[in-house]
């Protein structure tokens, strides 16, 4: 029987939703099935707004005593563009080997960007850690899954022997099949794709024999990481298994589950036009009608209708659909899901970054001058937001397997850990497309995290796990004094030490709470934002503030599962080392500066603390004094005994003055000015007024204070002219550059400049970034630095 095409290009029966408009090549007189199967969906994801975080660092490897510099990329879930949802970004980075905090700031998210560093103290182990970023529409009580990490490692000296991992091998092989839409049907030629895993996880290159009814049928192997393909026809009156040749193991693998009738669903191409699918359906089936939806990240873009007799082709165009992940479910007349297949879509829609630098090898503290273009797939010009770093190779984790395309477009999209994701986006990879195709194959549509299942459980609402305010409450400082908080609204001051970055001026609602918002942690950028209550000093009212984001993020973080690509196994390495900078191993690293008080006692965090203390001890009486000293001495006494016989006269003592302090005072008799005698001695000391903490002088000056945004650094950059260039100082630096913000032209041009180091060796670039419309993409470059002559 001759096969019918169906096109959205032809006028037959299909309707074409695109971004909730619906256009029909020929009627639109039926489309109350195509309408229901586009709102039930829908109403899935419209009141889940949602973000992902993915987290850029300068490097793979570092030295302790270095900053680790990172960018942090806040997409939209669904399309990828910059969000204005989230304000704050919330990190840690844990030691791997011990689950340890070692460090947690918050970092002002500002249209969707975050420009961050941190400090690596020298105390840190070797090891490898993680860099987590978290914010309130990205870290959720559903789902359990949990993607916004970085891999690093930190090493007290770099080594500069390559270190290449053992490949991960045991005799545990995990094999599964996946039918093509879901099911093998009796008498259709179907494909089954299958997959390999050891017990770590990590792929197993097999061959096998099909058999049928113990006879083998065919034979096949896997054409990437563990993964193939085979097609063949069942027939549910016989019986089928799968024996492995190669590793050659004793199990047989059955292949159950054929159904007598049904649809099958297949995927005859996938080009930048459009997808083409067949639809199959059994001998003893009827004529009926069959919809098949595609829907891209929760977003339906196309559900064509057609009349299915036998088979059927259906063409869907993908001008309109965005690179990523497609879920395309075939309907039967009932609007049942009867197959559903997973295929990635629009590979070439992106932004490809191109990068040209004025020479290939530069002598060392050389100029460099580094030009970029950056294009979307159709050649125009493209206004992207990047983040470059340039380093010493030594310091590259060759085997990290995660970039800003494989975390968005394939990490994030499906549950598990993905091996080597990135070589599905290397265009050096001829067989990438199809290697890539299996991957869809194999997962199962129920890994998609957008599948109509996934979305049900995950419910109508995220609630959120962390907030971009914090809230405070004023209250009674004794809360058995019988006055009545809220009775009327309070007014709070905020501001910070430093009266350039303004004040603000908050009011408490009747209840007495007030909000603290990111603009308030803005203030106080780089320290603390200070509240205090517009009331007497003396007032029975306190603020109680209290953050518990960190502890509920630990919470939250050790019941979810963390998700990180599977490194690329390498089998041989050239271990040949690189030249290196002559000296590096003998430069000696400025300690960490440590700037501590010759006082001994309470070491305040800024100079408004300082301020305050100085305010109290100028302004508040102390208990103790000093009268004149009767024996004529210089000094006062400190805490006399005999005041009356001084005329009763004292006077406050004054910081940093001496005085005589007598101890072990004992009057001869009764006498008010008797004589007396010193059983211990008398001392000459320096006054100091008592120290009081930082939690004292704020609650005795009606004030409370929280953490501000983690201030921002700007990163050091060697310039070199005539004179510098032969400074005999070394100049050790291996990262040469870090910008998180370039921002192409309209003609998508950039253009920056940065000195080569003293260091002798391969240096890469590494450059990320996405477009005001959802494009991703990743770009490396490379050069090498001489010794100068």
């Amino acid at each position: 029987m001759k096969k019918r095409e169906y096109s959205f290009l032809n006028f037959f029966n299909v309707i074409m939703l695109f971004l909730g408009c619906y256009f029909s090549t020929y009627s639109q007189t039926n489309t109350a099935v195509p309408d229901q199967l586009v709102e039930q969906f829908q109403n899935l994801t419209k009141n889940t707004p949602a973000d992902l975080v993915y987290l850029q660092t300068s490097k793979g490897i570092y030295e302790t005593e270095e900053d680790v510099w990172f960018k942090g990329y806040v997409l939209d879930a669904q399309t990828f563009t910059p969000s204005a949802r989230s304000k704050t970004l919330f990190v840690q980075l844990i030691e791997d080997k011990t689950d340890k905090v070692v460090w947690e700031k918050k970092y002002e998210i500002e249209n969707g960007f975050v420009n961050g560093h941190l400090f690596l103290e020298n105390t840190l182990p070797e090891g490898i850690y993680t860099l987590t970023g978290y914010s309130s529409y990205s870290f959720t009580q559903m789902p359990k899954e949990f993607y916004s990490l970085k891999k690093i490692t930190i090493v007290k000296t770099i080594n500069s022997k390559a270190v290449v991992n053992p490949v991960e091998k045991d005799s545990i092989v995990h094999f599964s099949t996946f039918p093509e839409g879901g099911k093998l049907v009796s008498g259709i030629q179907s494909n089954l794709a299958f997959k390999a895993v050891n017990s770590k996880g990590f792929p197993v290159d097999i061959s096998g024999t099909l058999f049928e009814n113990n006879i083998p049928l065919l034979n096949f192997k896997s054409s990437h990481a563990g993964m193939g393909v085979f097609a063949f026809t069942p027939d549910n009156s016989k019986k089928y298994h799968i024996q492995l040749t190669e590793p050659k193991l004793k199990t047989n693998f059955d292949i159950g589950g054929i159904e007598s009738n049904g649809k099958v669903l297949s995927l005859l191409r996938n080009n930048k036009e459009a997808l083409t699918f067949k639809i199959t359906q059994g001998n003893n089936s009827k004529t009926e009608k069959v919809y098949l939806r595609l829907q891209v990240r929760g977003i339906v873009y196309s559900i064509a209708t057609g009349v299915l007799n036998k088979e059927l082709v259906i063409k869907i165009p993908l001008k309109d659909v965005p690179q990523g992940i497609a879920e395309v479910t075939l309907f039967d007349e009932n609007a049942l899901p009867v197959a559903e297949r997973l295929v990635f879509v629009n590979q070439e829609q992106k932004l490809t970054i191109k990068t040209e630098i004025d020479k290939s090898s530069y002598s060392t503290r050389e100029k460099v001058t580094l030009k970029i273009k950056v294009i979307d797939q159709d050649n125009q010009a493209v206004v992207a937001h990047l983040g470059l770093s340039v380093y010493d190779d030594l310091y590259q984790n060759k085997l990290d397997s995660k970039n800003i395309q494989s975390h968005f477009l394939l990490s994030t999209q499906l549950k598990g850990n993905i091996y080597n994701p990135t070589c599905y986006f290397n265009e050096q990879n001829n067989d990438r497309n199809q290697a890539l195709d299996l991957l869809m194959l194999t997962q199962g549509w129920r890994n998609y995290i957008w599948d109509e299942v996934n979305l049900r459980d995950l419910g109508s609402r995220l609630p959120p796990i962390v907030f971009d305010e914090i809230k405070g409450k004023v209250q009674l400082k004794n809360q058995n004094q019988k006055a009545t908080v809220g009775s009327k609204k309070t007014g709070i001051t905020v501001f910070a030490a430093d009266e350039k970055k303004g004040k603000d001026f908050i009011i408490t609602d009747s209840t007495g709470v007030f909000t603290i918002s990111p603009n308030h942690l803005k203030i106080g950028e780089g320290s603390y934002t200070y509240l205090q209550l517009m009331n007497p000093e003396k007032s029975i009212y306190r603020m109680d503030i209290k953050d518990f984001s960190f502890k509920e993020i630990d919470r939250q973080r050790k019941i979810k599962t963390l998700f990180y690509p599977l490194e690329a196994i390498v089998e041989k390495t050239n271990t040949k080392e690189i030249a290196p900078f002559v000296g590096r191993n003998n430069i000696t690293k400025l300690n960490e500066v440590v700037i501590t008080s010759k006082k001994k006692g309470q070491v305040f965090r800024d100079k408004y603390i300082g301020k305050l203390d100085s305010l109290y001890r100028a302004n508040h009486f102390t208990k103790d004094w000093v009268c004149a000293d009767h024996w004529g001495s210089k000094y006062g006494n400190l805490n006399c005994q005999q005041l009356e016989c001084h005329g009763g006269l004292t006077k406050k003592p004054v910081e940093g003055e001496k005085y005589w302090q007598m101890l072990g005072y004992e009057k001869l008799n009764d006498s008010p000015c008797s004589d007396f005698k010193i059983t211990i001695g008398t001392f000459e000391v320096t006054y100091h007024y008592p120290d009081l903490t930082e939690d004292e002088l704020l609650k005795m000056f009606n004030i409370a204070m929280v953490e501000g945004y983690y201030g921002k650094k700007v990163f050091y950059e060697a310039v070199y002219d005539e004179v510098s260039i032969t400074d005999s100082f070394p100049d050790s630096r291996n990262t040469l550059f870090w910008k998180s913000d370039i921002i192409t032209n309209e003609q998508g041009e950039a253009s920056v400049q940065f000195f080569c180091s003293d260091i002798n060796s391969l240096f890469v670039g590494n450059i990320e970034g996405v477009s005001g419309d959802g494009l991703l993409g990743a770009e490396n470059f490379q050069f090498s630095v001489k010794k100068r002559n």
